[in-house]
């Protein structure tokens, strides 16, 4: 390992957690009820349940109005509450929440700190195990750190965690080491779902080969296969103890679940066009020039052996098994990529890292993203993101609505949410004005005369699209 990107690597995290460590501790948002909630309850009395005095002294940092939430904190098969998240982040918490506690420090500052330890370790680990060349060392670095990634390292939840198991996994399957990047897969997979079908789809091709060469040590391999299929269960065997059912996502009684349940009749191709250029939760709009690179090295080098042909299509595949999920606008850490969508960034990264180029090509294309990268980072407020910029468009999504809203019609739920600056668990309808004069609108059949008193009457063009929708919304471009 280089001494030069490592030392700049650890001044770098240092700074961080400098930062974060002389600033007050980030607002409660996503599911911060239960991952920092089984901390409590570890640290009270060793288990998960949630007790009447956890309760208490949670409400003291969190809004009381979380533990009456029907989403979070299930009554298991005992009668006692638990996490309905899985609770491998939060073990990875407790101690340094004690440390904190025990040294006078805001308690709730464990998810920036734990967030930037999980991603410096895994920028440490990657240059000493894959990337041996300075300018690759120094390319890792800067690609991480000016990624969408960036974002994330404020926000109360595992995304960074599983995002960064997943890039290991990816550097081990480029090495063609298929068990170890099929562990790391599966362990991204406990805070990430649909990453078992990445774990699953390299299980296949380490079958594929172990069949192709007639390899020994048949009865290694296969209980190291079953090993890793024990691995990626523990969470579903997690619910079943405590729930009796494998996943209660199924069991959700918001109108999301209800109506639409999860399942593969939720995929569509314009969600996939929506996960990498939607303005408001697209990734291209947060990593435009890595993207570009990515898919041009797809494009270039993707189909050229059977490895980077089969990672292409399990990331695709991977993408869909995130679309079977039937709450689709799902919050991310202020404005940034969907997290249905944030798994290619690391998958970019690495086409990036593993691409054929010189030092010098290298050097600019890193220069390149990096000067892209900042006013993106600063629209997001760097390492402060504005967590309820969420339910707000974005500067891209806001100018095209201003000026052309014809061509911005996303699935109905990114637009109403973002438009109303609501997170509901049913479809409503949304008006977008632009200084008071209606531009667009999402309508409801039973609002439609709602629309008429707050903007006039429909255009005469939608006419045949009501009559078509008798049960279900559309959309209304006003000129």
């Amino acid at each position: 390992m280089k001494l030069l990107p490592l030392a700049i690597t650890l001044l770098t995290a240092g700074l961080i957690f400098g930062i974060y460590l002389g600033n007050p501790a980030p607002d409660p948002a996503g599911d911060i009820v239960e991952y920092y909630g089984a901390t409590e309850s570890l640290l009270r009395h060793g288990s998960l349940r949630l007790t009447d005095e956890d309760r208490s002294a949670l409400s003291e940092s969190l809004h009381p109005e979380y533990f009456t939430n029907p989403g979070y904190y299930f009554t298991g098969t005992d009668g006692f509450r638990y996490p309905m998240h899985f609770v491998g982040y939060s073990f990875l918490l407790t101690p340094v929440r004690f440390l904190l506690e025990h040294i006078g420090l805001q308690p709730l500052l464990v998810f920036p700190l734990v967030n930037t330890l999980i991603m410096t370790t895994t920028i440490v680990y990657a240059m000493h195990r894959f990337f041996h060349a300075a300018h690759k060392q120094f390319m890792l670095f800067l690609l991480l750190v000016s990624s969408p990634l960036l974002s994330f390292l404020l926000w109360p939840g595992p995304d960074i965690l599983y995002l960064c198991l997943f890039f290991i996994s990816l550097c081990f399957y480029m090495e063609r080491k298929w068990i170890t990047a099929a562990i790391f897969a599966a362990l991204a997979s406990w805070h990430s779902q649909p990453l078992m079908v990445m774990t699953a789809g390299i299980l296949i091709i380490s079958a594929y080969e172990q069949y192709s060469m007639a390899k020994k040590n048949i009865g290694n391999y296969a209980v190291s296969v079953l090993a890793i299929i024990g691995l990626a269960a523990v969470p579903y065997l997690y619910n079943y103890s405590h729930f009796a059912t494998w996943t209660p996502w199924t069991i959700l009684q918001d109108f999301w679940t209800k109506t639409y349940g999860f399942g593969l009749h939720n995929i569509r191709a314009m969600k996939l066009f929506e996960q990498l250029f939607d303005l408001n939760v697209g990734v291209f709009w947060y990593a435009p020039v890595l993207t570009v690179f990515g898919l041009w090295q797809i494009y270039k080098n993707g189909t050229k052996n059977t490895a980077a042909l089969w990672l292409m299509a399990l990331m695709i595949l991977t993408l869909l098994a995130y679309q079977t999920n039937p709450a689709w606008h799902y919050g991310t850490s202020g404005y940034g990529p969907s997290r249905h969508a944030i798994v290619v960034i690391p998958y970019f990264i690495l086409l990036a890292l593993y691409s054929r180029i010189n030092a010098t090509r290298t050097a600019i294309l890193a220069a390149l993203i990096v000067f892209t990268q900042m006013p993106i980072l600063s629209m997001n407020s760097l390492l402060y993101p504005v967590f309820s910029n969420t339910l707000s468009h974005t500067p891209q999504a806001t100018f095209i609505l201003d000026r052309f809203p014809t061509l911005y019609n996303p699935t109905p739920e990114i637009f109403v949410d973002r438009t109303n600056h609501t997170d509901l668990d049913h479809p409503t309808s949304a008006i977008y004005k632009t200084n008071g004069v209606c531009k667009k609108a999402y309508v409801l059949t039973m609002d439609i005369d709602w629309v008429i008193k707050n903007c006039g009457a429909l255009p005469k063009n939608q006419q045949a699209t009501i009559q078509h929708t008798a049960n279900e919304g559309f959309y209304v471009t006003y000129p």
